[in-house]
């Protein structure tokens, strides 16, 4: 018999009660794809989720999996939404929102290691035009030291054989899989996302392990809808 693959559930995050007051911390298609696609290995205990935002996806995953969840999150008022969120998720003792950049915690908590690492970086590693919101430069935008932070984190922080879940803009893919493959990380699944399935592809998920090879596994495409 051949694989078997799920099918793609937009309404995953519905569960969840969250505050979206603030423009930045609404949920978006990203959001709700990387929460679907994340599968925790068996016998994953822990998460770190590097730029959590305002922690949804964190808190999915507690909620869902039972896992201790940490998310690192430069902007303050969405470490501190995150915190909300959890309380009224019921999950705070499963979850710490820590305001802080991805170096910072690095050389804070070197010896921390996890089962489990989840990222939706910045997107656009190529050029492109900039939003006159800042925040919101910061969230969709990187450079090619930040992402490379990114990959050397996933790295560093998750245990060996553990599993990384990364959402990505498909331009920028193959620069992700370098990165990430000159980090020990193996990568294993890819699945595209698309607004119609007779347009190209939109958003691409990707998983692997940490001290493994790529062999990679291209997905049936999902139609975002």
């Amino acid at each position: 018999m051949g694989m078997s693959f799920r099918e793609f559930d937009p309404h995953v995050l519905e569960q969840l009660k969250l505050d979206f007051t603030s423009p930045h911390a609404r949920v978006n298609h990203g959001t709700v794809l990387l929460s679907w696609f994340i599968d925790p290995p068996k016998g994953s205990r822990t998460v770190l989720e590097l730029g959590s935002g305002s922690g949804a996806i964190s808190i999915f995953l507690a909620k869902t999996f039972g896992l201790k969840a940490t998310g690192l999150e430069i902007d303050r008022n969405l470490r501190d939404i995150s915190v909300k969120n959890s309380y009224s998720n019921c999950v705070q003792e499963l979850t710490t929102f820590i305001n802080c950049n991805i170096e910072e915690y690095l050389r804070d908590k070197s010896e921390e290691v996890y089962d489990v690492v989840i990222a939706n970086p910045p997107h656009f590693v190529h050029s492109g035009v900039e939003s006159p919101d800042e925040r919101r430069n910061i969230a969709r935008r990187t450079d090619r030291e930040s992402a490379r932070i990114f990959a050397f984190a996933t790295g560093r922080l998750l245990k060996n054989r553990g599993a990384f879940f990364f959402l990505l803009h498909p331009r920028d893919m193959t620069k992700w899989f370098r990165l990430l493959e000159d980090q020990g990380l193996g990568i294993h699944r890819v699945r595209f996302a698309h607004g119609s399935l007779d347009k190209q592809a939109q958003l691409v998920l990707l998983s692997g392990r940490k001290g493994s090879s790529s062999e990679v596994v291209v997905e049936p495409p999902i139609e975002m809808r």
